[in-house]
């Protein structure tokens, strides 16, 4: 009898312990914790050509109050409009990781270590063509902030994207209708963009990346500007020439009116003269 009660205790025991080992396991594999969002002012996106593709230099100005929860020792998850392309890869820095939801990168994690000030710096390299249409692949923040993607490849080659209702084309940059000259300015202020305005920035808030479900754009040589350039003035010269022409037919036709009324009003002098 004593024999049955050890083996019933020892059995009891067991079978506690595997529970509590497969309860461990499980915590172990659950879902990490939410991380609260960092919030950002600002970011600047500069391409670089690589043999593979695009390395895209990142760099996110946090609000002060996320770089204040930054300082305090907390993480904070710095969300992407839309997940990075298939192929599209996070360089791993102190301070700066991956953010993986679905199997794919959907921001980066950022800690106290990442951060210089306010800003969070970051490498994100895309695999793409060098030449033809392309998905930018530029890891543009959720929110509404203004951000700058400098689409200056060097040589006078760049990037342009589509405009539509989300987008219009200025003097030397493209953004958000709407956008004003101080929005801009302040942009470019936070993120030290002004040293290097090359005419190809392309200012973007992330809530319109993400209705556009990503940003396509083609690769524009100097060579192809000076031609649709060429092509505008030759439009614009056959346009005045057919505005000229119209002119002058409507000229000619007012002085043959104003002709033919002056000889009617002389026959009609004439006739007046006779009959007194």
């Amino acid at each position: 009898m004593d024999r049955v009660l050890v083996r019933s205790a020892m059995l009891r025991i067991v079978f506690v312990v595997l529970l509590v080992l497969l309860a461990a396991a499980g915590s172990a594999h659950a879902a990490p914790a939410e991380h609260a969002p960092a919030r950002i002012a600002g970011a600047l996106f500069t391409p670089v050509l690589e043999e593979s593709g695009i390395r895209w230099n990142a760099r996110w100005v946090l609000t002060p109050e996320s770089a204040e929860e930054l300082d305090a020792g907390e993480t904070r998850a710095l969300r992407f409009a839309v997940p990075l392309l298939d192929g599209e890869t996070v360089e791993p820095t102190w301070g700066v990781a991956p953010l993986m939801e679905n199997g794919r990168i959907t921001g980066v994690l950022v800690d106290r270590a990442g951060k210089d000030d306010r800003t969070i710096a970051a490498v994100v390299h895309q695999r793409a063509a060098h030449t033809g249409a392309i998905t930018l692949g530029a890891p543009v923040a959720a929110g509404s902030a203004l951000q700058i993607i400098d689409g200056d490849l060097g040589a006078g080659t760049r990037y342009e994207i589509e405009t539509g209702a989300l987008f219009e084309r200025g003097v030397g940059h493209v953004a958000p209708p709407g956008t004003s000259h101080a929005a801009r300015a302040e942009a470019r202020r936070l993120t030290g963009y002004d040293a290097r305005v090359t005419g190809a920035a392309m200012y973007v808030r992330g809530e319109d990346v993400r209705v556009a479900n990503g940003l396509t754009a083609s690769v524009v040589t100097a060579r192809a500007r000076g031609h649709r350039g060429v092509v505008a003035v030759g439009v614009v010269f056959v346009a005045l020439v057919l505005a000229l022409f119209a002119a002058v037919r409507r000229l000619r036709h007012a002085a043959g009116v104003e002709r033919a009324d002056a000889l009617l009003a002389a026959e009609v002098d004439a006739l007046d003269g006779g009959k007194s």
